[in-house]
């Protein structure tokens, strides 16, 4: 295709996106669909390229380029001067007058900007390039130089640097098409961007030009339209304070808005462009933001690009418009704590794990069909299929259990219509017949624990010693990657999982039957009861990397620390006591569950700030004897209500002491699987780094780091087929977890039409006051330090944890904590379950918890309450 300075629409023209960019290009895209957009031409990248050339000859340029932070503002400034020099050369000033010609003297002109790397799918560049409305022929070339200087505008600049965009290779098409002197004017989108809806389409409009509604100077009206039967669902009209109206003279005027009570949009009117709405995005095969206007009853289509700010959902899981809708749970944004998707080969890796679970339970790979599963594995995320779930298990009965794992999830699924999402699956398919072949083990293991729980703990440690030396074994023979993965999965599950959890449920039983045999008289009493339990691996970590704090050598700088761990120069016993502390709980960190996560093995600075911190705060808080004294008071409140069931009724004194035993015994098991879960991950985590370093030597990787994107299957073949282009592979699966990479805050509910339903607003409490979930009970106060991940910044002793959610890589910071706020609510999630073992008290479930305070702020957690509260100072 040959490369041309101007091209023009409607028409036959073709560009590409390097030559037009995104704005341009969809403008010629919407023309040859038909779309009513208005005529005009695009001055291409081309056409540019001299000035482009001077400008990067010149001064001001080289200053731009060796700019810091603090001068960027200034240098852009300057660079923009020096542009707006620039005189038209004599094949550009013949290039715009022939394409001028064509368009009546008359006509007035929107000149917009179009850059390569703007309106793309996963940048918006909102606001940074220049629109010029209202032009005249006599000022289309200042227009043209405000639009072309605008790709060096500072704001640009910032957005580039933020997002990965190269600064320095500034591109810049323009946009002159004919003006439209609306009557009414805004935006469109074909979902709804506040609640996600896949199937409403919501309009934007005011009086005259649809600047006011873009810039945000007016309310607009709103409406809500059902793109399936393009019915009006709601509408609210808006002030509509102000409006931009173009004079025929050129420019904009702008006044109070007229007929403000007035909706400005009839309802003919806005179904009719609903339905132009929905034509439009199935045009651009994705979800499309517009911009439109109406003259003189006449609808055009302004501007169509991507929207980006939504939450997409993978093709597998959606169902057809008007379809029955399926309910999901997002396990890895709540129970994980990760917004951050799966890598591909992290997703892959726990595609083998949910298909042996389908095997051994189902009778079948449930990672096939979303339709016919409870558990899924969508690319970066895995989920729950609410809808088949509550088909089995009674919604009520089910919610009882999320109540006590995520509170907020559970409240906003009680809020959904049960009809609107239920099942159609066959209830076979769902049913876990093969449990009832595994029944007589999990019966026996339930039944041991409870008869005799010493020796079962005795025989199940040893188990666990087994399976490590095992798949430590099995690690170094010489199979594939994806064969080291099933098979180490195939023994977690028949060795740990179904030994381990019936031991953990026995545990979790054991003390409800205490709770009934002490009666609701002394149910309050039983507070202490989970605090400070043995044989808690995530505990005994925390307990393990306090003594090696404390052997570590006084005076030390974090990057002293760095360095004599790293050259094995530290005094013999701290290394001694490292090495054991790695040896045992290396194969853990943040994001553990993925398998591309560094591990504290691969990464000891991920646990330095940690262990320097817990060394200058050894004398004023010493962990150890605060889980000594945790237990102290656990077997304190155990006495005391035995004590008060031997006096009411001597004869159950004897079962409150034998279920006492097997919950003291197997309730720290709640962490155990999840140890061996995360121990099995970095194994073949280890084993796909050996492969990727061969890889990356022979030159067929980017990096090391870049085998993380493909599939264990593609890892195994790459080492076999020299031939395989992994960059394009690696490319090309990450697509559709870099659609969902840029999403902050992923939501634990959402429904197969992107619908996210939100929990109820709780009641407003007083000023300064937020409510939450009490987890743990106390009241500190202190400065919230706010955290998305354990290693963002330095935290230190005395400031309240705040986070979305914690998994065991955040274990050592609790250690400094004087308490715990987590939006993600329950009382087993683990940042929930570690404040408890360590006392501190704790609030979960407060929705945006990471946005309402900043690091500083003093608050007051009342962790009985579920109250954290602003102190003023």
């Amino acid at each position: 295709m040959a490369t041309k300075t101007v091209y023009s629409f409607p028409g036959n023209d073709k560009a590409t996106l390097s030559e037009v960019g995104g704005k341009a290009l969809s403008l010629m895209v919407g023309s040859r669909e038909g779309f009513p957009v208005p005529p005009g031409f695009i001055l291409s990248v081309i056409f540019f390229t001299e000035w482009m050339t001077q400008l990067k000859a010149s001064g001001a340029w080289t200053a731009f380029l060796k700019a810091e932070k603090d001068d960027l503002e200034k240098a852009c400034d300057v660079l923009k001067a020096e542009a707006l020099r620039f005189a038209f050369t004599d094949g550009q000033q013949q290039a715009l007058s022939e394409n001028l010609s064509s368009h009546s003297s008359e006509y007035l002109f929107a000149v917009r900007s179009s850059s390569p790397e703007e309106d793309l799918e996963g940048s918006s560049f909102a606001g940074g390039y220049e629109t010029v409305l209202g032009v005249t022929v006599a000022k289309i070339e200042e227009a043209i130089k405000k639009a072309f200087v605008s790709c060096l505008d500072y704001r640009v600049a910032v957005y580039k640097q933020a997002n990965g965009f190269d600064v320095a290779d500034p591109k810049i098409a323009v946009i002159v098409q004919q003006q439209i002197a609306s009557d009414v004017a805004g935006v469109g989108f074909s979902l709804n961007p506040v609640t996600n809806n896949y199937d409403e389409a919501v309009i934007n409009a005011n009086w005259g030009l649809g600047e006011t509604v873009v810039a945000g100077t007016a309310t607009p009206d709103t409406f809500v339209i059902d793109k399936i039967s393009l019915k009006i669902k709601n509408k609210v009209r808006g002030e509509k304070e102000t409006s931009v109206w173009l004079t025929p003279s050129g420019g904009l005027t702008e006044r109070p808005s007229d007929h403000r009570a007035q909706f400005a949009l009839s309802d003919e009117q806005s179904i009719e462009l609903a339905g132009l709405i929905v034509r439009v995005e199935k045009a651009y095969r994705q979800p499309m933001d517009i911009e439109w206007a109406y003259s003189k009853g006449k609808l055009y289509l302004l501007q169509a690009r991507p929207i980006t700010a939504f939450v997409p959902l993978s093709p597998k899981m959606l169902t057809a418009p008007g379809e029955k809708k399926r309910l999901y749970f997002d396990v890895t944004a709540s129970f994980e704590a990760l917004s951050q998707p799966l890598s591909v080969a992290g997703t892959s890796l726990f595609s083998v794990l949910i298909r042996k679970v389908g095997k051994v339970f189902f009778f079948r790979d449930i990672t096939r069909d979303v339709g016919t599963a409870i558990p899924y594995i969508a690319p970066g995320r895995m989920y729950v299929n609410l809808s088949n779930l509550f088909r089995v298990v009674k919604r009520e009965k089910a919610l009882g259990v999320l109540d006590i794992l995520d509170t907020l999830a559970s409240q906003t699924i009680r809020s959904t219509d049960e009809q609107e999402y239920r099942s159609e699956a066959s209830i076979l398919k769902l049913l876990p017949l093969g449990g009832v072949i595994k029944a007589p083990h999990i019966v026996l293991q339930l039944a041991r624990a409870k008869w005799q729980p010493e020796r079962t703990h005795r025989e199940c440690q040893q188990n666990m010693r087994m399976f490590r030396e095992n798949a430590r074994e099995l690690e170094n023979k010489e199979i594939s990657c994806a064969t080291l993965a099933n098979k180490l999965i195939n023994a977690l599950i028949d060795d740990i999982i179904l030994n381990e959890v019936p031991l953990f449920i026995a545990g979790s039983l054991a003390l409800g039957k205490m709770k009934i045999i002490a009666g609701k008289d002394l149910a309050e009493k039983f507070g202490p009861f989970e605090v400070a339990l043995p044989n808690n691996v995530t505990t005994e970590m925390g307990l393990a990397l306090y003594e090696v704090s404390e052997l570590l050598p006084k005076g030390l700088s974090t990057t002293e620390i760095g360095k004599g761990i790293a050259n094995g120069t530290l005094p013999s016993p701290f290394m001694a006591a490292w090495k054991k502390f790695i040896d045992e709980y290396g194969h853990r960190g943040p994001r553990e569950i993925d398998v591309a996560a560094p591990r504290y093995r691969d990464d000891p600075a991920l646990l330095i700030d940690t262990l320097h911190s817990m060394q200058a705060n050894a004398g004023s808080d010493n962990v150890r004897e605060k889980f000594v004294h945790n237990q102290d008071e656990r077997h304190k409140a155990y006495e005391y209500i035995l004590d008060e069931v031997q006096k009411a009724n001597p004869a159950k004194a004897k079962p409150f002491r034998a279920h006492y035993k097997t919950f003291e015994i197997f309730a720290g098991y709640r962490e155990t699987h999840k140890f061996y879960i995360v121990f099995v991950i970095d194994l073949v985590r280890q084993r796909i780094l050996e492969d990727a370093r061969a890889l990356y030597k022979s030159g067929r990787l980017q990096s090391v780091e870049r085998i993380f994107d493909l599939t264990l299957e593609e890892i195994d073949t790459a080492t076999k087929d020299s031939s395989l282009d992994l960059g394009a592979l690696a490319k090309e699966n990450r697509k559709p977890i870099d659609r969902i990479v840029r999403i902050r805050r992923m939501p634990p509910i959402i429904d197969s039409r992107g619908f996210i339903p939100r929990p109820p607003i709780p009641t407003a409490r007083g000023e300064g006051e937020v409510q939450g979930i009490p987890i743990s009970p106390g009241v500190v106060r202190g400065c919230v330090k706010v955290l998305h991940s354990p290693s963002e910044k330095p935290f230190l002793k005395g400031e309240i944890l705040v986070a979305r959610a914690t998994d065991p890589g955040w274990t050592p910071l609790f250690a400094n904590a004087a308490a715990v706020i987590l939006e993600v609510g329950g009382v087993l999630q683990h940042g929930a379950l570690v404040a408890r073992e360590y006392g501190l008290p704790c609030v979960a479930g407060v929705e945006n918890a990471t946005g309402i305070w900043k690091d500083g702020t003093l608050v007051e957690v009342d962790g009985a309450a579920g109250i954290v509260r602003l102190v003023k100072q």
